[in-house]
Protein backbone atom coordinates (compact mmCIF):
# COMPACT_ATOMS: atom_id res chain seq x y z
CA UNK A 1 0.00 0.00 0.00
CA UNK A 2 1.31 3.65 -0.78
CA UNK A 3 1.32 5.67 1.90
CA UNK A 4 1.44 9.04 -0.31
CA UNK A 5 -0.92 9.86 -3.36
CA UNK A 6 0.21 12.39 -5.63
CA UNK A 7 -2.54 14.25 -8.24
CA UNK A 8 -2.38 16.22 -11.03
CA UNK A 9 -5.37 18.88 -10.97
CA UNK A 10 -6.79 19.30 -14.86
CA UNK A 11 -7.77 16.66 -16.84
CA UNK A 12 -6.96 14.07 -13.78
CA UNK A 13 -8.50 15.17 -10.36
CA UNK A 14 -10.85 17.76 -12.00
CA UNK A 15 -13.44 17.00 -14.67
CA UNK A 16 -13.37 19.02 -17.88
CA UNK A 17 -15.45 21.53 -16.04
CA UNK A 18 -12.02 22.07 -13.72
CA UNK A 19 -14.12 20.87 -10.49
CA UNK A 20 -13.67 18.40 -8.09
CA UNK A 21 -16.71 16.02 -7.91
CA UNK A 22 -18.11 14.93 -4.61
CA UNK A 23 -17.12 11.50 -4.96
CA UNK A 24 -13.62 12.81 -5.51
CA UNK A 25 -14.02 15.30 -2.24
CA UNK A 26 -15.04 12.18 -0.29
CA UNK A 27 -12.45 9.71 -0.93
CA UNK A 28 -9.66 12.36 -0.29
CA UNK A 29 -11.07 13.18 3.05
CA UNK A 30 -11.97 9.33 3.75
CA UNK A 31 -8.42 8.36 2.68
CA UNK A 32 -6.81 11.67 4.39
CA UNK A 33 -8.07 10.86 7.89
CA UNK A 34 -7.07 7.24 7.31
CA UNK A 35 -3.79 8.69 7.17
CA UNK A 36 -2.83 8.90 3.67
CA UNK A 37 -1.01 11.95 2.71
CA UNK A 38 -1.94 13.81 -0.50
CA UNK A 39 0.00 15.83 -1.95
CA UNK A 40 -1.42 18.51 -5.31
CA UNK A 41 0.96 18.55 -8.32
CA UNK A 42 -0.16 20.93 -10.80
CA UNK A 43 0.80 23.49 -13.03
CA UNK A 44 -1.56 25.43 -11.60
CA UNK A 45 -0.63 28.86 -9.47
CA UNK A 46 -0.48 28.62 -5.46
CA UNK A 47 -3.21 30.81 -4.92
CA UNK A 48 -5.52 28.82 -7.08
CA UNK A 49 -4.89 25.64 -5.60
CA UNK A 50 -4.84 26.91 -2.29
CA UNK A 51 -8.35 27.77 -2.30
CA UNK A 52 -9.15 24.32 -3.85
CA UNK A 53 -7.12 22.78 -0.94
CA UNK A 54 -9.00 24.64 1.72
CA UNK A 55 -12.19 23.90 0.62
CA UNK A 56 -11.71 20.27 0.76
CA UNK A 57 -10.32 20.56 4.48
CA UNK A 58 -7.01 18.73 3.99
CA UNK A 59 -3.90 19.24 4.97
CA UNK A 60 -1.28 18.69 2.30
CA UNK A 61 1.92 20.03 0.13
CA UNK A 62 1.49 21.97 -2.40
CA UNK A 63 3.32 21.60 -5.23
CA UNK A 64 2.54 24.42 -8.24
CA UNK A 65 3.76 26.06 -11.21
CA UNK A 66 5.13 22.65 -12.30
CA UNK A 67 7.15 22.56 -9.16
CA UNK A 68 8.32 26.12 -9.35
CA UNK A 69 6.90 26.65 -5.86
CA UNK A 70 6.13 24.04 -3.49
CA UNK A 71 4.36 25.21 0.04
CA UNK A 72 3.83 23.19 3.01
CA UNK A 73 0.42 22.54 4.78
CA UNK A 74 0.95 25.40 7.46
CA UNK A 75 1.29 27.79 3.32
CA UNK A 76 4.72 28.60 3.87
CA UNK A 77 6.92 28.20 0.70
CA UNK A 78 9.58 26.27 1.16
CA UNK A 79 10.68 25.45 -2.33
CA UNK A 80 11.47 28.42 -4.40
CA UNK A 81 12.81 28.34 -8.59
CA UNK A 82 12.92 31.32 -10.66
CA UNK A 83 13.49 31.80 -14.30
CA UNK A 84 16.95 33.54 -14.55
CA UNK A 85 15.87 37.11 -14.53
CA UNK A 86 18.14 38.53 -17.16
CA UNK A 87 16.03 35.22 -19.81
CA UNK A 88 12.64 36.90 -19.06
CA UNK A 89 12.69 39.59 -21.67
CA UNK A 90 13.73 37.51 -24.21
CA UNK A 91 11.24 34.88 -23.22
CA UNK A 92 8.11 37.42 -23.61
CA UNK A 93 9.50 38.48 -27.23
CA UNK A 94 8.86 35.22 -28.70
CA UNK A 95 5.06 36.35 -28.24
CA UNK A 96 5.54 39.00 -30.86
CA UNK A 97 5.54 37.14 -33.97
CA UNK A 98 2.59 35.19 -32.72
CA UNK A 99 0.38 37.35 -31.24
CA UNK A 100 -2.55 37.26 -33.25
CA UNK A 101 -2.70 33.45 -32.81
CA UNK A 102 -1.28 32.42 -29.02
CA UNK A 103 -1.71 34.60 -25.35
CA UNK A 104 0.76 34.40 -23.40
CA UNK A 105 0.37 34.22 -19.45
CA UNK A 106 2.93 34.43 -16.36
CA UNK A 107 3.41 33.84 -13.23
CA UNK A 108 4.86 36.39 -10.94
CA UNK A 109 5.27 35.75 -7.31
CA UNK A 110 1.19 35.76 -6.20
CA UNK A 111 0.13 37.06 -9.20
CA UNK A 112 -1.40 36.04 -12.94
CA UNK A 113 -0.45 38.24 -15.95
CA UNK A 114 -2.18 38.54 -19.26
CA UNK A 115 -1.59 41.54 -21.39
CA UNK A 116 -5.26 41.32 -22.55
CA UNK A 117 -8.52 39.96 -21.18
CA UNK A 118 -8.98 36.21 -21.94
CA UNK A 119 -12.52 35.49 -20.64
CA UNK A 120 -12.36 32.03 -21.23
CA UNK A 121 -9.47 31.64 -19.16
CA UNK A 122 -11.26 31.77 -16.28
CA UNK A 123 -13.84 28.73 -16.69
CA UNK A 124 -10.27 26.97 -15.54
CA UNK A 125 -10.38 28.66 -11.95
CA UNK A 126 -14.04 29.13 -11.10
CA UNK A 127 -13.59 26.27 -8.45
CA UNK A 128 -11.35 28.20 -6.72
CA UNK A 129 -12.17 32.08 -8.08
CA UNK A 130 -8.17 33.15 -8.31
CA UNK A 131 -8.16 35.20 -11.73
CA UNK A 132 -5.70 37.31 -14.04
CA UNK A 133 -4.64 40.51 -13.69
CA UNK A 134 -3.90 42.29 -17.18
CA UNK A 135 -0.36 44.29 -17.55
CA UNK A 136 2.14 45.60 -20.27
CA UNK A 137 4.56 42.60 -20.47
CA UNK A 138 7.05 45.16 -21.74
CA UNK A 139 7.27 47.18 -18.94
CA UNK A 140 7.22 44.75 -16.00
CA UNK A 141 10.08 43.37 -13.49
CA UNK A 142 11.53 40.24 -14.72
CA UNK A 143 12.15 38.92 -11.10
CA UNK A 144 10.06 36.28 -9.31
CA UNK A 145 9.07 34.77 -12.56
CA UNK A 146 8.25 31.05 -12.16
CA UNK A 147 6.37 30.52 -14.94
CA UNK A 148 5.84 31.75 -18.30
CA UNK A 149 3.35 30.16 -20.48
CA UNK A 150 1.80 30.35 -23.97
CA UNK A 151 -1.73 29.05 -25.28
CA UNK A 152 -3.30 28.72 -28.54
CA UNK A 153 -6.49 26.97 -30.24
CA UNK A 154 -4.17 24.12 -31.38
CA UNK A 155 -0.50 22.25 -30.92
CA UNK A 156 0.69 23.40 -34.64
CA UNK A 157 0.16 27.17 -33.51
CA UNK A 158 2.62 26.72 -30.63
CA UNK A 159 5.26 24.73 -32.78
CA UNK A 160 6.98 28.10 -33.87
CA UNK A 161 6.96 29.43 -30.53
CA UNK A 162 8.19 25.85 -28.60
CA UNK A 163 10.79 25.32 -31.34
CA UNK A 164 11.77 28.85 -31.37
CA UNK A 165 12.62 28.44 -27.45
CA UNK A 166 14.43 25.24 -27.92
CA UNK A 167 16.27 26.65 -30.02
CA UNK A 168 16.89 30.06 -28.46
CA UNK A 169 17.72 28.55 -25.04
CA UNK A 170 18.26 24.39 -24.82
CA UNK A 171 19.08 22.99 -21.11
CA UNK A 172 18.67 26.50 -19.84
CA UNK A 173 15.29 26.12 -18.69
CA UNK A 174 12.85 23.17 -18.16
CA UNK A 175 9.52 23.14 -20.86
CA UNK A 176 7.19 20.93 -21.37
CA UNK A 177 3.15 20.86 -22.82
CA UNK A 178 1.03 20.64 -20.00
CA UNK A 179 -1.66 20.65 -22.94
CA UNK A 180 -1.28 19.97 -26.70
CA UNK A 181 -2.64 23.99 -26.59
CA UNK A 182 -0.43 24.82 -23.86
CA UNK A 183 3.30 25.42 -24.01
CA UNK A 184 5.14 25.91 -20.33
CA UNK A 185 8.33 27.54 -19.41
CA UNK A 186 10.27 27.28 -16.27
CA UNK A 187 13.64 27.43 -15.24
CA UNK A 188 16.40 24.80 -15.61
CA UNK A 189 15.88 21.89 -13.63
CA UNK A 190 11.93 22.52 -12.26
CA UNK A 191 9.47 19.73 -12.97
CA UNK A 192 7.08 18.60 -10.75
CA UNK A 193 8.80 14.93 -10.67
CA UNK A 194 12.19 16.73 -8.61
CA UNK A 195 10.07 18.73 -6.22
CA UNK A 196 8.29 15.45 -5.30
CA UNK A 197 11.47 13.98 -4.57
CA UNK A 198 12.43 17.16 -2.41
CA UNK A 199 9.05 16.81 -0.44
CA UNK A 200 9.25 13.42 0.09
CA UNK A 201 12.70 13.34 1.51
CA UNK A 202 11.13 15.93 4.31
CA UNK A 203 8.87 13.92 5.17
CA UNK A 204 11.26 10.69 5.79
CA UNK A 205 9.28 9.10 2.46
CA UNK A 206 11.17 8.01 -0.87
CA UNK A 207 9.67 7.76 -4.15
CA UNK A 208 8.46 4.13 -4.19
CA UNK A 209 6.44 5.06 -1.57
CA UNK A 210 4.13 7.35 -3.46
CA UNK A 211 1.83 6.35 -6.34
CA UNK A 212 0.80 9.57 -8.56
CA UNK A 213 -1.64 10.19 -11.69
CA UNK A 214 -1.81 12.61 -14.07
CA UNK A 215 -2.41 13.47 -17.98
CA UNK A 216 -0.12 15.55 -19.75
CA UNK A 217 3.76 15.87 -20.84
CA UNK A 218 4.09 17.94 -17.60
CA UNK A 219 3.52 14.78 -15.52
CA UNK A 220 6.27 12.67 -17.55
CA UNK A 221 8.88 12.99 -14.56
CA UNK A 222 6.59 12.15 -12.00
CA UNK A 223 4.96 9.14 -13.07
CA UNK A 224 8.03 7.66 -14.52
CA UNK A 225 10.08 7.99 -11.16
CA UNK A 226 6.88 7.22 -8.12
CA UNK A 227 6.47 3.84 -6.98
CA UNK A 228 3.12 3.51 -9.07
CA UNK A 229 2.48 6.21 -11.73
CA UNK A 230 -0.85 5.88 -13.44
CA UNK A 231 -2.10 7.84 -16.70
CA UNK A 232 -5.11 8.74 -17.33
CA UNK A 233 -7.83 7.15 -19.74
CA UNK A 234 -8.04 10.82 -21.51
CA UNK A 235 -4.56 11.66 -21.21
CA UNK A 236 -2.23 13.26 -23.97
CA UNK A 237 -1.45 10.53 -26.78
CA UNK A 238 2.48 11.25 -26.38
CA UNK A 239 2.69 11.02 -22.59
CA UNK A 240 -0.09 7.54 -23.50
CA UNK A 241 2.77 6.46 -25.61
CA UNK A 242 6.33 7.33 -23.41
CA UNK A 243 4.31 5.39 -20.79
CA UNK A 244 3.41 2.78 -22.68
CA UNK A 245 4.11 0.10 -19.83
CA UNK A 246 2.05 2.12 -17.26
CA UNK A 247 -1.44 1.60 -16.34
CA UNK A 248 -3.93 3.51 -17.03
CA UNK A 249 -7.39 4.54 -15.32
CA UNK A 250 -10.48 5.85 -16.81
CA UNK A 251 -11.71 9.66 -17.69
CA UNK A 252 -11.33 12.46 -15.53
CA UNK A 253 -15.55 13.02 -16.10
CA UNK A 254 -15.58 9.90 -14.51
CA UNK A 255 -13.89 10.62 -11.41
CA UNK A 256 -11.55 7.63 -12.04
CA UNK A 257 -8.57 8.86 -9.80
CA UNK A 258 -11.18 8.45 -6.72
CA UNK A 259 -12.63 5.54 -7.93
CA UNK A 260 -9.32 3.47 -8.35
CA UNK A 261 -8.15 5.14 -5.06
CA UNK A 262 -11.11 3.59 -3.45
CA UNK A 263 -10.75 0.35 -4.81
CA UNK A 264 -7.32 0.46 -3.74
CA UNK A 265 -7.67 1.46 -0.32
CA UNK A 266 -10.56 -0.47 0.14
CA UNK A 267 -13.37 2.11 0.67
Amino acid sequence: MYPVVVSDLDGTLLNKNHELSPRTREVIQTLSQQGIKFIFATGRHYQDVERIRAQLGVDMYLITSNGARVHNPQGEMIIQHDIRPELVPSLLDLRKPHAASTHTNVYQGEQWLLEVELDELKAFHKESGFTYQVTDFDRMSSHNVQKIFFIAPSQSALLPISEKATELFGDQLSMAYSLPECFEIMASGVHKGSALSEVLKLKGFELKDAIAFGDGMNDLEMLSLVGKGVVMGNGDPTLVKQLAGHEQTGHCNDHAVAEYLARLYNL
